[in-house]
């Protein structure tokens, strides 16, 4: 049994001005995460032949089992930023992922990251892993793109379907364009948990606010990703039968370490994350 199994794109990212590509996307950002945290972590994703050796190679130097459905083509989106505003295109997108696409052994999980970015969760999924803590990072929902592939917002019209089908889902401030009254009315049907950057997350449940403060890292390198480790802790943390609110303090403290360094490189494991959480509890 894996203790997380995550599900979503792998995503090429390019970079104007810069030959080289990335592997990313938030299924393989968790899975990351929570590998090197310690767990046993698969992916469940879909990735083209140019991208699905490196992808592999990550997954393996990572301990992370991979289970990489066909595809002719990545999800690949290019990023550039205008007066300091990240803009994103999208120049490919993969076919999606439904339930009978899922790898038997990945049915057996303690907890399942839903990684949403670019609609690609087939909502069939959703009824497999009823068992288990079911955490939605619902930022592919909130995306659409026009016919040159521009990236923008769009309303989530169909959160009331998808909602009761999860445990919580997570967004980021960005994702809702600080548009915070929304999750308000969304967390009438799950929990809602809005990541607030180093001040840490904004539980939104039963008509309440709960700010969870964030940890502080030793310095911000890089911001990607840290969200994608907040919801591989969340589910851990779940799975381990802490309550929303602990569970949330304790990805806090797993995303502060994936700020640290560029990529998945200031990932940590359960040592330094507990060290982190006793080091800034209060007294």
């Amino acid at each position: 049994m894996y203790d997380l199994v995550t599900i979503g794109h792998a995503a090429r990212d390019e970079f104007a001005g810069d030959p080289e590509w990335r592997i990313g996307g938030t299924a393989v950002y968790a899975a990351a995460a929570a590998a090197r945290f310690g767990a046993r972590a698969a992916l469940v994703t879909r990735v083209g032949p140019h991208e699905r050796e490196r992808l592999a190679d990550r997954c393996a130097r990572l301990g992370i089992t991979l289970h990489a459905l066909q595809s002719e083509v990545t999800t690949t989106f290019a990023f550039r930023y205008v007066d300091g505003k990240r803009q994103l295109r999208l120049k490919a997108r993969a076919k999606g992922i439904a339930a009978e696409a899922l790898p038997a052994d990945v049915r057996e999980t303690r907890s399942v990251v839903f990684a949403s970015i670019a609609h690609e969760l087939d909502r069939s999924l959703f009824g497999v892993f009823a068992g288990a803590p079911r955490v939605l990072v619902a930022q592919g929902y909130l995306r659409t793109w026009d016919a040159d592939g521009t990236v923008r917002r769009r309303d989530w019209d169909e959160a009331s379907e998808v909602l009761p089908q999860v445990s919580v889902a997570v967004l980021s401030e960005e994702d809702l364009g600080g548009d915070v009254d929304t999750a308000r009315r969304w967390s009438a049907v799950a929990p809602v948990i809005v990541t607030i950057a180093e001040r840490g997350a904004l539980i939104l449940r039963d008509g309440r606010d709960v700010v969870v403060p964030g940890f502080a890292a030793h310095a911000v390198v890089d911001p990607t990703g840290a969200g994608d480790a907040f919801a591989a802790g969340l589910g851990l943390a779940l799975a381990d039968g802490r309550d929303l609110v602990e569970a949330a303090r304790f990805a806090n403290a797993v995303a502060s370490f994936a700020v640290e360094a560029v990529g998945i490189d200031g990932l940590a494991d359960r040592a330094r994350v507990e060290q982190r959480i006793n080091a800034q509890s209060p007294d």
